[in-house]
C-alpha cells in the first residue's frame, strides 16, 4: 500500500490519497480503533472535518485560491463544536488515551487557519481554543511543526478576543 497526496490510478499497486482516507488508513494500521464502532466514531470526525470543517476555515474563489477564513463570523457548526468540547479534552473523550485522528483531522483544519490569518481571534469559541492550545503543546506537533511555528500559534491562538465594544473604543 503506498500513500501519497494525488495518484494517477496504478493498476500494479493500491495507492491511498486524500487526507481523510490517509489518516483512516493509518489509524486502521496503528491508531488503536479495534473495533467498528471505535473506528466509525473517529470516521465520523474525519469526514466531517473534510466536508464541513475545511469550507467553514477556508473561503475559496472558484479557482481553489484562499481569500479569506469562515472563523471571521460564528459559523453554528462551530458553536456546536465548542459546546461538545466543553466536557471533553478531546474529540473522543478526556485522558491521553482519548486523543486519535478525530483530533488530527480537525485540529489540523483549526490549526491551519492562524498560520494563513495570524489577525483571526478564536477567543469567542473558549473551549475550541483550550483545545487548539492543547494541540499546540503536544510534543508531535512540535515535532512535526517546529517548535517555533507552535511557539507562534500559541501566542495567536491565546489571544484575548477583540476588546472594541461595539466598534467605538
Amino acid at each position: 500500500m503506498e500513500i501519497c497526496r494525488w495518484a494517477e490510478p496504478d493498476r500494479t499497486r493500491s495507492r491511498v490519497f486524500e487526507s481523510g482516507a490517509i489518516l483512516m488508513f493509518l489509524a486502521d494500521k496503528y491508531g488503536g480503533l479495534d473495533t467498528p464502532e471505535k473506528r466509525a466514531e473517529a470516521n465520523k470526525w474525519i469526514v466531517w472535518a473534510n466536508a464541513t470543517l475545511d469550507p467553514i476555515c477556508f473561503k475559496e474563489d472558484g479557482n481553489g485560491r484562499v481569500l479569506d477564513t469562515g472563523l471571521r463570523g460564528d459559523p453554528p457548526a462551530l458553536q456546536i463544536l465548542d459546546g461538545l468540547l466543553e466536557a471533553n479534552e478531546f474529540l473522543l473523550g478526556s485522558g491521553e488515551e482519548s486523543f486519535s485522528v478525530a483530533d488530527v483531522a480537525v485540529g489540523s483544519y483549526l490549526l491551519y487557519v492562524p498560520l494563513f490569518f495570524p489577525d483571526i481571534s478564536v477567543a469567542k469559541w473558549p473551549h475550541i481554543q483550550r483545545y487548539m492550545l492543547q494541540l499546540l503543546e503536544r510534543p508531535a506537533y512540535q515535532r512535526a511543526f517546529g517548535a517555533g511555528t507552535a511557539e507562534q500559534l500559541q501566542t495567536i491562538v491565546g489571544k484575548k478576543g477583540d476588546s472594541k465594544m461595539f466598534g467605538l473604543f
